[in-house]
Protein backbone atom coordinates (compact mmCIF):
# COMPACT_ATOMS: atom_id res chain seq x y z
CA UNK A 1 0.00 0.00 0.00
CA UNK A 2 1.37 3.23 -0.72
CA UNK A 3 2.56 5.51 2.12
CA UNK A 4 -0.35 8.22 2.06
CA UNK A 5 -2.67 5.23 2.41
CA UNK A 6 -1.03 4.50 6.02
CA UNK A 7 -0.18 8.28 7.51
CA UNK A 8 -1.66 11.88 6.20
CA UNK A 9 1.40 13.03 8.28
CA UNK A 10 3.21 15.42 5.51
CA UNK A 11 6.46 15.34 7.50
CA UNK A 12 6.58 11.84 7.26
CA UNK A 13 5.64 11.21 3.14
CA UNK A 14 8.36 13.90 2.43
CA UNK A 15 10.93 12.34 4.87
CA UNK A 16 10.44 8.72 3.41
CA UNK A 17 10.26 10.71 -0.01
CA UNK A 18 13.81 12.02 0.90
CA UNK A 19 12.46 15.66 -0.24
CA UNK A 20 15.84 18.11 0.26
CA UNK A 21 14.17 20.62 2.51
CA UNK A 22 13.75 18.04 5.35
CA UNK A 23 17.86 17.86 6.28
CA UNK A 24 16.85 20.73 8.37
CA UNK A 25 15.31 18.71 10.86
CA UNK A 26 16.49 15.40 9.66
CA UNK A 27 20.13 15.22 9.20
CA UNK A 28 20.30 11.58 8.34
CA UNK A 29 18.93 9.45 6.50
CA UNK A 30 18.25 6.13 5.97
CA UNK A 31 18.69 5.65 2.75
CA UNK A 32 22.22 6.56 3.68
CA UNK A 33 22.58 5.85 7.30
CA UNK A 34 26.19 6.79 9.48
CA UNK A 35 26.79 5.95 12.83
CA UNK A 36 26.46 8.58 15.26
CA UNK A 37 29.12 9.52 17.90
CA UNK A 38 28.07 8.61 21.38
CA UNK A 39 30.52 8.07 25.05
CA UNK A 40 28.55 5.46 26.83
CA UNK A 41 29.44 2.59 29.55
CA UNK A 42 28.60 -0.13 27.97
CA UNK A 43 28.95 -2.70 30.77
CA UNK A 44 26.56 -0.72 32.73
CA UNK A 45 24.37 -1.28 30.43
CA UNK A 46 24.38 -4.94 29.67
CA UNK A 47 24.68 -5.67 33.80
CA UNK A 48 21.07 -3.28 34.17
CA UNK A 49 19.60 -5.88 30.69
CA UNK A 50 20.67 -9.12 31.59
CA UNK A 51 19.81 -8.26 34.87
CA UNK A 52 16.07 -7.14 33.40
CA UNK A 53 15.35 -9.52 31.18
CA UNK A 54 16.65 -12.36 33.26
CA UNK A 55 13.46 -11.70 35.92
CA UNK A 56 11.11 -11.81 33.04
CA UNK A 57 12.17 -15.13 31.83
CA UNK A 58 14.40 -14.63 28.73
CA UNK A 59 15.86 -16.80 26.66
CA UNK A 60 19.65 -17.61 25.35
CA UNK A 61 19.35 -15.22 22.65
CA UNK A 62 18.22 -12.71 24.11
CA UNK A 63 21.16 -12.95 26.75
CA UNK A 64 23.50 -13.16 23.73
CA UNK A 65 22.65 -10.17 22.05
CA UNK A 66 22.69 -8.30 25.58
CA UNK A 67 26.65 -9.48 26.16
CA UNK A 68 27.22 -8.58 22.49
CA UNK A 69 26.52 -5.21 23.94
CA UNK A 70 30.06 -5.12 25.47
CA UNK A 71 31.64 -5.19 21.93
CA UNK A 72 32.31 -1.55 20.13
CA UNK A 73 31.44 -2.93 17.08
CA UNK A 74 27.83 -3.95 18.14
CA UNK A 75 24.90 -1.35 18.19
CA UNK A 76 21.63 -0.82 19.03
CA UNK A 77 18.09 -0.39 17.08
CA UNK A 78 15.55 0.64 19.19
CA UNK A 79 12.18 0.66 19.28
CA UNK A 80 9.37 1.41 21.64
CA UNK A 81 6.20 1.76 22.86
CA UNK A 82 3.46 2.58 25.89
CA UNK A 83 2.87 -1.01 27.40
CA UNK A 84 -0.42 -2.40 26.24
CA UNK A 85 -2.70 -5.29 27.94
CA UNK A 86 -2.05 -8.08 26.29
CA UNK A 87 0.80 -6.42 23.71
CA UNK A 88 -1.82 -3.72 22.41
CA UNK A 89 -2.64 -3.61 18.96
CA UNK A 90 -0.64 -5.41 16.66
CA UNK A 91 1.44 -2.29 15.19
CA UNK A 92 3.60 -2.80 18.62
CA UNK A 93 4.50 -6.25 17.72
CA UNK A 94 5.32 -4.76 14.04
CA UNK A 95 7.65 -2.04 15.13
CA UNK A 96 8.93 -4.74 17.41
CA UNK A 97 9.76 -7.19 14.32
CA UNK A 98 10.94 -3.87 12.07
CA UNK A 99 13.34 -3.44 14.70
CA UNK A 100 14.57 -7.00 14.79
CA UNK A 101 14.33 -7.12 10.79
CA UNK A 102 16.34 -4.01 10.27
CA UNK A 103 18.97 -5.80 12.39
CA UNK A 104 19.69 -8.69 10.45
CA UNK A 105 19.53 -6.55 6.95
CA UNK A 106 22.06 -4.43 8.40
CA UNK A 107 23.99 -6.28 10.35
CA UNK A 108 27.73 -7.75 8.72
CA UNK A 109 31.08 -9.06 9.01
CA UNK A 110 32.20 -5.51 10.45
CA UNK A 111 29.30 -4.79 12.51
CA UNK A 112 26.38 -6.42 14.84
CA UNK A 113 23.33 -4.67 15.63
CA UNK A 114 20.63 -6.17 18.32
CA UNK A 115 17.01 -5.06 18.52
CA UNK A 116 15.86 -3.52 22.11
CA UNK A 117 12.08 -2.40 22.57
CA UNK A 118 11.70 0.35 25.11
CA UNK A 119 8.63 -0.74 27.76
CA UNK A 120 7.56 3.10 28.25
CA UNK A 121 6.41 1.71 31.40
CA UNK A 122 6.12 5.57 32.51
CA UNK A 123 3.51 6.68 30.49
CA UNK A 124 -0.10 6.37 32.39
CA UNK A 125 -2.61 6.64 29.04
CA UNK A 126 -5.23 4.76 29.68
CA UNK A 127 -6.29 3.95 26.41
CA UNK A 128 -3.35 2.19 25.97
CA UNK A 129 -4.53 -0.87 28.67
CA UNK A 130 -8.16 -1.19 28.65
CA UNK A 131 -8.97 -3.16 26.15
CA UNK A 132 -8.11 -5.19 23.49
CA UNK A 133 -9.74 -5.97 19.98
CA UNK A 134 -10.20 -9.45 18.45
CA UNK A 135 -12.77 -10.95 15.97
CA UNK A 136 -16.20 -12.39 16.98
CA UNK A 137 -17.85 -14.18 13.92
CA UNK A 138 -16.07 -11.46 11.67
CA UNK A 139 -17.04 -8.76 13.59
CA UNK A 140 -14.49 -6.61 15.42
CA UNK A 141 -15.45 -7.33 18.85
CA UNK A 142 -13.70 -5.25 22.29
CA UNK A 143 -13.29 -6.90 25.36
CA UNK A 144 -12.22 -4.73 28.24
CA UNK A 145 -10.00 -4.59 31.05
CA UNK A 146 -10.69 -2.64 34.09
CA UNK A 147 -8.06 -0.50 35.01
CA UNK A 148 -8.02 2.99 37.46
CA UNK A 149 -4.65 4.13 36.62
CA UNK A 150 -5.23 7.47 38.05
CA UNK A 151 -2.27 8.98 36.29
CA UNK A 152 -0.06 6.54 37.73
CA UNK A 153 2.88 5.07 35.53
CA UNK A 154 2.63 1.53 34.02
CA UNK A 155 5.21 0.49 35.88
CA UNK A 156 3.49 1.59 39.43
CA UNK A 157 0.02 -0.17 37.91
CA UNK A 158 -0.40 -3.79 39.18
CA UNK A 159 -2.14 -6.24 36.64
CA UNK A 160 -5.45 -7.25 38.33
CA UNK A 161 -4.97 -11.23 37.33
CA UNK A 162 -8.68 -12.31 37.62
CA UNK A 163 -9.40 -9.19 34.83
CA UNK A 164 -6.52 -10.42 32.93
CA UNK A 165 -8.14 -14.15 33.31
CA UNK A 166 -11.28 -12.64 32.07
CA UNK A 167 -10.28 -11.95 28.92
CA UNK A 168 -8.76 -14.75 28.27
CA UNK A 169 -11.55 -16.85 28.91
CA UNK A 170 -13.83 -14.41 26.57
CA UNK A 171 -11.15 -14.51 24.28
CA UNK A 172 -11.73 -18.74 24.23
CA UNK A 173 -15.08 -18.08 23.99
CA UNK A 174 -15.20 -15.86 20.57
CA UNK A 175 -12.53 -16.89 18.83
CA UNK A 176 -12.52 -20.52 16.66
CA UNK A 177 -11.09 -23.19 17.81
CA UNK A 178 -7.26 -24.39 16.32
CA UNK A 179 -4.42 -26.83 17.36
CA UNK A 180 -2.48 -23.71 18.98
CA UNK A 181 -5.51 -21.84 20.93
CA UNK A 182 -4.86 -24.39 24.17
CA UNK A 183 -1.52 -23.92 24.61
CA UNK A 184 -1.49 -19.98 23.61
CA UNK A 185 -4.18 -19.28 26.10
CA UNK A 186 -2.62 -21.96 28.45
CA UNK A 187 1.14 -20.26 28.12
CA UNK A 188 -0.34 -16.61 28.89
CA UNK A 189 -2.87 -17.62 31.78
CA UNK A 190 0.83 -19.20 33.17
CA UNK A 191 2.38 -15.28 32.21
CA UNK A 192 0.10 -13.34 33.97
CA UNK A 193 0.34 -15.76 37.50
CA UNK A 194 4.60 -14.68 36.98
CA UNK A 195 3.22 -11.18 36.36
CA UNK A 196 3.38 -8.04 39.00
CA UNK A 197 2.46 -4.89 37.65
CA UNK A 198 1.14 -4.34 33.91
CA UNK A 199 4.05 -3.16 32.55
CA UNK A 200 5.66 -6.38 34.22
CA UNK A 201 3.04 -8.24 32.16
CA UNK A 202 3.40 -6.13 28.99
CA UNK A 203 7.36 -7.37 28.93
CA UNK A 204 6.94 -11.14 29.72
CA UNK A 205 4.15 -10.99 26.75
CA UNK A 206 6.63 -9.17 24.65
CA UNK A 207 9.83 -11.63 25.63
CA UNK A 208 7.15 -15.29 25.40
CA UNK A 209 6.13 -13.67 21.88
CA UNK A 210 9.45 -12.54 20.32
CA UNK A 211 12.83 -13.52 22.73
CA UNK A 212 13.38 -16.19 20.21
CA UNK A 213 14.42 -13.52 17.16
CA UNK A 214 16.57 -12.17 20.25
CA UNK A 215 14.37 -8.67 20.93
CA UNK A 216 15.46 -7.29 24.29
CA UNK A 217 13.44 -5.69 26.52
CA UNK A 218 13.87 -2.83 29.09
CA UNK A 219 11.81 -0.56 31.41
CA UNK A 220 12.90 3.30 32.26
CA UNK A 221 12.59 2.64 35.94
CA UNK A 222 15.23 0.33 35.93
CA UNK A 223 17.87 2.60 34.41
CA UNK A 224 17.00 6.17 36.38
CA UNK A 225 20.18 6.47 38.20
CA UNK A 226 22.60 6.01 35.25
CA UNK A 227 19.84 9.02 33.79
CA UNK A 228 20.87 11.37 36.25
CA UNK A 229 22.85 13.74 34.14
CA UNK A 230 19.70 14.34 31.84
CA UNK A 231 17.87 15.50 34.32
CA UNK A 232 20.73 17.44 36.27
CA UNK A 233 20.70 19.27 33.38
CA UNK A 234 17.15 19.70 32.75
CA UNK A 235 16.75 21.17 36.68
CA UNK A 236 19.97 23.63 35.88
CA UNK A 237 18.03 25.16 32.20
CA UNK A 238 14.50 24.23 33.07
CA UNK A 239 13.00 26.65 30.05
CA UNK A 240 15.30 26.01 27.57
CA UNK A 241 13.87 22.68 26.20
CA UNK A 242 10.71 24.53 25.87
CA UNK A 243 12.11 27.15 24.08
CA UNK A 244 14.14 24.81 21.14
CA UNK A 245 10.72 22.80 20.95
CA UNK A 246 8.71 26.12 20.40
CA UNK A 247 11.42 27.77 17.83
CA UNK A 248 12.16 24.27 16.16
CA UNK A 249 7.68 24.45 16.01
CA UNK A 250 8.08 27.94 14.16
CA UNK A 251 10.59 26.43 11.58
CA UNK A 252 8.10 23.69 10.83
CA UNK A 253 5.56 25.81 10.65
CA UNK A 254 6.98 28.20 7.98
CA UNK A 255 8.22 25.01 6.26
CA UNK A 256 4.67 24.00 5.72
CA UNK A 257 4.45 21.61 8.09
CA UNK A 258 1.99 21.66 11.62
CA UNK A 259 4.45 20.84 14.74
CA UNK A 260 3.27 17.69 16.90
CA UNK A 261 4.50 19.38 20.40
CA UNK A 262 3.41 22.04 21.88
CA UNK A 263 4.45 23.55 24.84
CA UNK A 264 3.60 26.48 27.44
CA UNK A 265 6.61 28.24 28.22
CA UNK A 266 6.81 27.25 32.29
CA UNK A 267 6.61 23.58 31.63
CA UNK A 268 9.58 21.48 32.69
CA UNK A 269 9.92 18.10 30.28
CA UNK A 270 10.25 15.46 32.99
CA UNK A 271 7.96 14.31 36.46
CA UNK A 272 8.51 14.01 39.92
CA UNK A 273 6.82 10.49 41.18
CA UNK A 274 5.32 10.41 44.38
CA UNK A 275 5.51 7.84 46.97
CA UNK A 276 2.55 5.88 44.75
CA UNK A 277 3.48 6.28 41.21
CA UNK A 278 1.37 9.31 40.44
CA UNK A 279 3.37 11.34 37.68
CA UNK A 280 2.98 14.96 39.00
CA UNK A 281 3.82 17.87 36.31
CA UNK A 282 6.90 20.26 36.96
CA UNK A 283 6.72 23.93 35.96
CA UNK A 284 9.56 27.01 36.58
CA UNK A 285 8.73 30.58 37.34
CA UNK A 286 11.97 31.08 38.99
CA UNK A 287 10.93 28.33 41.55
CA UNK A 288 10.03 25.35 40.63
CA UNK A 289 6.09 23.99 41.21
CA UNK A 290 5.71 20.16 41.83
CA UNK A 291 1.64 19.52 42.59
CA UNK A 292 1.19 21.97 45.57
CA UNK A 293 5.06 22.44 46.32
CA UNK A 294 7.61 24.82 45.95
CA UNK A 295 10.53 24.08 45.60
CA UNK A 296 13.92 25.99 45.10
CA UNK A 297 16.25 24.37 42.46
CA UNK A 298 18.84 23.32 44.94
CA UNK A 299 16.22 21.37 46.26
CA UNK A 300 15.30 19.17 43.32
CA UNK A 301 19.48 18.85 42.89
CA UNK A 302 18.88 17.74 46.52
CA UNK A 303 16.31 15.09 45.77
CA UNK A 304 17.73 13.95 42.27
CA UNK A 305 21.06 13.35 44.14
CA UNK A 306 18.84 11.40 46.90
CA UNK A 307 16.29 9.72 45.47
CA UNK A 308 16.86 9.52 40.73
CA UNK A 309 13.66 6.92 40.91
CA UNK A 310 11.16 9.94 41.64
CA UNK A 311 12.47 11.42 38.17
CA UNK A 312 10.43 10.43 34.86
CA UNK A 313 11.31 11.68 31.54
CA UNK A 314 8.55 13.22 29.13
CA UNK A 315 7.95 12.65 25.62
CA UNK A 316 10.23 15.02 25.15
CA UNK A 317 13.24 13.77 26.87
CA UNK A 318 12.10 9.71 26.41
CA UNK A 319 14.62 9.59 23.50
CA UNK A 320 17.83 11.26 24.94
CA UNK A 321 17.64 9.33 28.23
CA UNK A 322 17.32 5.97 25.88
CA UNK A 323 19.73 7.44 23.20
CA UNK A 324 22.20 8.98 25.95
CA UNK A 325 22.46 5.50 27.69
CA UNK A 326 22.46 2.95 24.54
CA UNK A 327 24.92 2.97 21.77
CA UNK A 328 21.82 4.09 19.56
CA UNK A 329 22.40 3.29 15.95
CA UNK A 330 18.49 3.33 14.63
CA UNK A 331 15.16 4.89 16.05
CA UNK A 332 12.38 2.82 14.42
CA UNK A 333 9.44 4.83 14.62
CA UNK A 334 5.95 4.71 13.39
CA UNK A 335 4.48 6.96 10.65
CA UNK A 336 3.00 9.80 13.36
CA UNK A 337 5.79 9.72 15.08
CA UNK A 338 8.60 10.19 13.05
CA UNK A 339 6.45 13.52 12.82
CA UNK A 340 7.30 14.14 16.29
CA UNK A 341 10.84 13.91 15.85
CA UNK A 342 10.61 16.32 13.67
CA UNK A 343 10.95 18.92 16.67
CA UNK A 344 13.95 16.97 18.10
CA UNK A 345 17.11 17.60 16.88
CA UNK A 346 17.88 21.16 18.58
CA UNK A 347 17.08 19.02 21.84
CA UNK A 348 19.70 16.50 21.00
CA UNK A 349 21.90 19.50 20.49
CA UNK A 350 21.22 20.99 24.03
CA UNK A 351 22.26 17.89 25.74
CA UNK A 352 25.13 17.43 23.24
CA UNK A 353 23.85 14.12 21.76
CA UNK A 354 23.63 13.14 17.89
CA UNK A 355 20.08 11.96 16.71
CA UNK A 356 20.29 8.47 15.92
CA UNK A 357 18.62 7.70 12.11
CA UNK A 358 15.06 7.15 12.17
CA UNK A 359 13.86 4.62 10.49
CA UNK A 360 10.39 3.78 9.16
CA UNK A 361 8.63 0.54 10.91
CA UNK A 362 6.97 -1.56 8.75
CA UNK A 363 3.56 -2.71 8.81
CA UNK A 364 0.98 -5.26 7.55
CA UNK A 365 -2.59 -5.81 6.83
CA UNK A 366 -3.50 -9.52 7.04
CA UNK A 367 -5.85 -11.46 4.63
CA UNK A 368 -7.02 -14.67 5.57
CA UNK A 369 -8.11 -16.88 2.97
CA UNK A 370 -12.00 -16.34 3.64
CA UNK A 371 -11.13 -12.80 2.93
CA UNK A 372 -8.54 -13.38 -0.21
CA UNK A 373 -11.99 -15.62 -2.03
CA UNK A 374 -14.49 -12.97 -1.43
CA UNK A 375 -11.70 -10.23 -3.14
CA UNK A 376 -10.92 -12.81 -5.68
CA UNK A 377 -14.99 -13.70 -6.32
CA UNK A 378 -15.77 -9.90 -7.00
CA UNK A 379 -12.09 -8.66 -8.84
CA UNK A 380 -11.31 -6.17 -5.75
CA UNK A 381 -8.82 -4.66 -4.48
CA UNK A 382 -8.04 -4.02 -0.80
CA UNK A 383 -8.02 -0.37 -0.95
CA UNK A 384 -11.69 -0.20 -2.78
CA UNK A 385 -12.74 -2.10 0.92
CA UNK A 386 -11.77 2.01 2.27
CA UNK A 387 -15.27 2.66 0.18
CA UNK A 388 -17.14 -0.80 0.72
CA UNK A 389 -20.03 1.71 -0.69
CA UNK A 390 -18.21 2.80 -3.96
CA UNK A 391 -17.02 -0.76 -4.01
CA UNK A 392 -21.06 -2.21 -3.56
CA UNK A 393 -21.88 0.33 -6.45
CA UNK A 394 -19.29 -0.68 -9.00
CA UNK A 395 -20.35 -4.51 -8.70
CA UNK A 396 -23.75 -3.59 -8.69
CA UNK A 397 -22.93 -1.26 -11.98
CA UNK A 398 -20.87 -4.11 -13.45
CA UNK A 399 -24.45 -6.17 -14.09
CA UNK A 400 -25.72 -3.80 -16.22
CA UNK A 401 -22.55 -2.22 -18.11
CA UNK A 402 -23.28 -4.29 -20.89
CA UNK A 403 -26.85 -3.34 -21.37
CA UNK A 404 -26.40 0.46 -21.17
CA UNK A 405 -23.33 0.58 -23.14
CA UNK A 406 -24.79 -1.02 -25.76
CA UNK A 407 -28.35 1.79 -25.38
CA UNK A 408 -25.70 4.55 -25.22
CA UNK A 409 -23.79 2.96 -28.37
CA UNK A 410 -27.23 2.55 -30.08
CA UNK A 411 -28.56 6.18 -28.90
CA UNK A 412 -25.21 8.25 -29.78
CA UNK A 413 -25.86 6.57 -33.84
CA UNK A 414 -29.01 7.74 -33.82
CA UNK A 415 -28.35 11.02 -32.58
CA UNK A 416 -25.49 11.32 -35.11
CA UNK A 417 -27.65 10.20 -38.06
CA UNK A 418 -30.61 12.60 -36.85
CA UNK A 419 -27.66 15.60 -36.05
CA UNK A 420 -26.22 14.95 -39.94
CA UNK A 421 -30.29 14.90 -41.30
CA UNK A 422 -30.83 18.57 -39.14
CA UNK A 423 -27.45 19.97 -40.56
CA UNK A 424 -28.22 19.30 -43.58
CA UNK A 425 -31.99 21.25 -43.63
CA UNK A 426 -30.49 23.84 -41.63
CA UNK A 427 -26.81 24.62 -39.88
CA UNK A 428 -28.60 26.19 -36.88
CA UNK A 429 -30.38 23.17 -35.73
CA UNK A 430 -26.48 21.68 -34.97
CA UNK A 431 -26.69 23.44 -31.56
CA UNK A 432 -30.38 22.04 -30.71
CA UNK A 433 -29.50 18.73 -31.52
CA UNK A 434 -26.12 19.13 -29.38
CA UNK A 435 -28.08 20.13 -25.94
CA UNK A 436 -30.78 17.12 -26.86
CA UNK A 437 -27.84 14.94 -27.09
CA UNK A 438 -26.77 15.72 -23.50
CA UNK A 439 -29.91 15.48 -22.01
CA UNK A 440 -30.86 12.30 -22.99
CA UNK A 441 -27.20 11.16 -22.00
CA UNK A 442 -27.51 12.56 -18.30
CA UNK A 443 -31.10 11.42 -18.26
CA UNK A 444 -29.54 7.69 -19.49
CA UNK A 445 -27.17 8.11 -16.20
CA UNK A 446 -29.53 8.81 -14.23
CA UNK A 447 -31.52 5.63 -15.39
CA UNK A 448 -28.27 3.73 -14.86
CA UNK A 449 -27.86 5.22 -11.09
CA UNK A 450 -31.19 4.28 -9.88
CA UNK A 451 -31.10 0.74 -11.57
CA UNK A 452 -27.36 0.62 -9.80
CA UNK A 453 -28.87 1.71 -6.35
CA UNK A 454 -31.49 -0.84 -6.22
CA UNK A 455 -29.25 -3.69 -7.42
CA UNK A 456 -27.29 -2.68 -4.41
CA UNK A 457 -30.09 -2.54 -1.80
CA UNK A 458 -31.67 -6.24 -3.22
CA UNK A 459 -28.22 -7.84 -3.62
CA UNK A 460 -27.99 -8.64 0.29
CA UNK A 461 -25.68 -11.58 -0.10
CA UNK A 462 -22.98 -9.54 -1.96
CA UNK A 463 -23.32 -6.55 0.49
CA UNK A 464 -23.08 -8.72 3.41
CA UNK A 465 -19.69 -10.52 2.19
CA UNK A 466 -18.42 -6.97 1.55
CA UNK A 467 -19.32 -5.57 4.32
CA UNK A 468 -17.79 -8.64 6.35
CA UNK A 469 -14.63 -8.20 4.42
CA UNK A 470 -14.56 -4.43 5.23
CA UNK A 471 -14.79 -5.22 9.07
CA UNK A 472 -11.93 -7.38 8.92
CA UNK A 473 -9.67 -5.45 6.68
CA UNK A 474 -10.32 -1.97 7.95
CA UNK A 475 -12.29 -2.37 11.82
CA UNK A 476 -13.93 0.43 12.68
CA UNK A 477 -12.94 2.43 9.51
CA UNK A 478 -9.29 1.99 10.37
CA UNK A 479 -6.23 -0.18 9.83
CA UNK A 480 -6.19 -3.52 10.76
CA UNK A 481 -2.84 -3.20 12.88
CA UNK A 482 -4.37 -0.47 14.84
CA UNK A 483 -6.98 -1.89 16.32
CA UNK A 484 -6.79 -5.92 16.42
CA UNK A 485 -4.73 -8.18 19.19
CA UNK A 486 -2.24 -10.30 17.72
CA UNK A 487 -3.94 -13.50 19.75
CA UNK A 488 -6.35 -13.25 17.47
CA UNK A 489 -3.80 -14.84 14.64
CA UNK A 490 -1.75 -16.68 17.19
CA UNK A 491 -4.95 -18.93 18.23
CA UNK A 492 -5.42 -19.40 14.20
CA UNK A 493 -1.92 -19.56 12.58
CA UNK A 494 0.65 -20.23 15.55
CA UNK A 495 3.85 -18.77 16.22
CA UNK A 496 3.78 -19.15 12.59
CA UNK A 497 2.03 -15.85 12.41
CA UNK A 498 5.10 -14.10 13.79
CA UNK A 499 7.85 -15.80 11.01
CA UNK A 500 5.46 -15.31 8.30
CA UNK A 501 5.37 -11.09 9.03
CA UNK A 502 9.46 -11.20 9.85
CA UNK A 503 10.15 -13.10 6.61
CA UNK A 504 7.73 -10.51 4.72
CA UNK A 505 9.42 -7.48 6.63
CA UNK A 506 12.97 -9.04 5.51
CA UNK A 507 12.07 -8.48 1.99
CA UNK A 508 10.14 -5.27 2.38
CA UNK A 509 11.22 -1.44 1.46
CA UNK A 510 11.82 0.14 4.86
CA UNK A 511 8.14 1.70 5.68
CA UNK A 512 6.33 -0.21 3.74
CA UNK A 513 2.84 -1.83 4.39
CA UNK A 514 2.63 -5.24 3.37
CA UNK A 515 -0.57 -7.41 2.50
CA UNK A 516 0.11 -10.69 4.29
CA UNK A 517 -1.91 -13.46 2.98
CA UNK A 518 -2.41 -16.39 5.59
Amino acid sequence: MPIEFVTSEKITIDYLNRANHIKQVFPNHFEEPSIRKFDINRQKIVDKLLDYNQKIDAPKQVVQNIQSLSQPETYAVITGQQPGIFSGPLYTIYKAISAISICERLSDQKRSFVPIFWNASEDHDISEVDHITVFKQNEPFKIHYRCDSRDFAFSHVRLDKSEAKKILAIIDGVSPNSEFKTRLLKEIDGIVDKSSTVSDFFSRVMIYLLGDLGLILIEPECLRELMVPIFDRLIRKPAECTRILTETGSKLDKLGYSPKIHKKSNICNFFILDDEGRRLRVTYNGNFQVAQKTLSQRELLSLLDENPSRFSANAVTRPITQDFLFPTFVYVAGPNEIAYYAQLKGIYDFFSLEMPVIFPRFGATIVEKKISKVLEKHKAQIHELNNPEELLKRLAKQRIDDVFASFKDETLRGMAEVTRRAESIDETLIGPCSLARGRILKTMEALEDKITSRLKQHDLITRQQIIKTYNNIFPYGDLQERNINVTEYLIKFGNEFLKIVYENFLNAEYGAHRVIKC
